[in-house]
């Protein structure tokens, strides 16, 4: 028996140490792209983990138990947080901002319009909209439920984003060099919500497609800086595609300071990609919304057909004078 034995605390010992490798690639700020791809298997490692706590359990060996515990108390601190809510329900319901990727323009127009009347959208960030695009959105009757828009369409690309809105909009773009990093357009805009003054920029970093992995970390470094320059008691907004997830260093640093709608609302495992036409199953979240000086009332995500990502929005109320 005690050979088996021994094969089997190797076993658990072999499989204890991968997903303790795979889980500490979190802390490798790199842009390897074989790293990158592990840094969103972090859920994964946390199911692991407790599975194999449970088949350590089951099979007494008590001596193992120890180090398979550690790691899973690790991984619960890392877990955990985005499972409670920290949001306030009761507050005023001011501004809703909704973002879309819509896959090179092929997202389901009149899906869209319903996520948006449903929500009662204020702002909405569109990020792969070509003109087709545009028109069968303007023809889904969302020409007459937003004012002003912003940005650009564009044909045939993924480089398109346009930001929608009720409230009167102020476009402040202006050759950003933080746009640099990415072909994609970033447009920023300051909405007057109810004679408060929001900035709000639209997101799309570059993919981290091999080749492309420099691009993609200067991508994030570059909004961060954006996030840094921004001053006084402006509230902030960061709506789109990022392309990164809460495994990735380079996000969490971008996302310091500010509030992941989704992780403040406690919705714990939010997956936004790839939601449709993909042989495997929506397993991370790429898509945020990223605030300053709002307080999140609620948030959510909504899947339709044509994109493989997931619809994101948040309700925000205003700062009190």
């Amino acid at each position: 028996m005690r050979p088996r034995r021994r094969w089997v605390d190797l076993g658990i010992a072999t499989v204890l140490l991968v997903l303790v490798a795979v889980g500490a690639a979190r802390w490798l700020d790199t842009t390897a792209q074989p790293v990158i791809v592990l840094q969103t298997a972090g859920p994964f490692v946390a199911i692991g983990l407790l599975g194999l706590l449970v088949a350590t359990a089951l099979l007494r060996r008590w001596w193992m138990l120890l180090p398979v515990t550690v790691a899973v108390a690790v991984a619960a601190t890392i877990a955990l947080p985005g499972w409670f809510a920290h949001t306030s329900p009761q507050a005023p319901r001011d501004l809703t901002v909704m973002a879309v990727n819509l896959s090179f323009g092929q997202a389901d127009p009149d899906q869209v319009a319903d996520a948006v009347r449903a929500h009662s959208v204020d702002v909405l960030v569109a990020t792969e909209i070509t003109p087709e695009a545009e028109s069968a959105l303007d023809q889904s009757r969302l020409g007459e439920w937003f004012i002003e828009r912003a940005g650009e369409a564009r044909p045939e690309s993924f480089t398109g984003t346009m930001v929608y809105s009720r409230f009167p909009l102020t476009e402040v773009t202006g050759g950003d060099p933080v746009d640099a990093h990415t072909p994609s357009l970033q447009p920023e805009v300051v909405v007057d919500v109810s004679g408060t003054s929001v900035r709000l920029k639209a997101v799309h970093v570059m993919a981290p497609l091999a080749g492309e992995t420099e691009q993609w970390r200067a991508g994030l470094g570059a909004l961060a800086t954006w996030r840094d320059r921004q001053s006084g008691d402006q509230p902030t907004v960061l709506a789109g595609d990022f392309n990164a997830s809460q495994g990735h260093p380079a996000f969490r640093a971008l996302e310091a300071g500010q509030d992941d709608a989704h992780r403040t609302a406690g919705l714990g495992w939010v997956r936004t990609w790839p939601l449709v036409d993909h042989r495997m199953p929506p397993y991370v979240q790429i898509d945020h919304l990223l605030s300053r000086k709002l307080t999140v009332v609620e948030a959510g995500q909504v899947a339709i057909h044509g994109t493989d990502h997931g619809i994101i929005w948040a309700v925000y109320s205003l700062p009190r004078r």
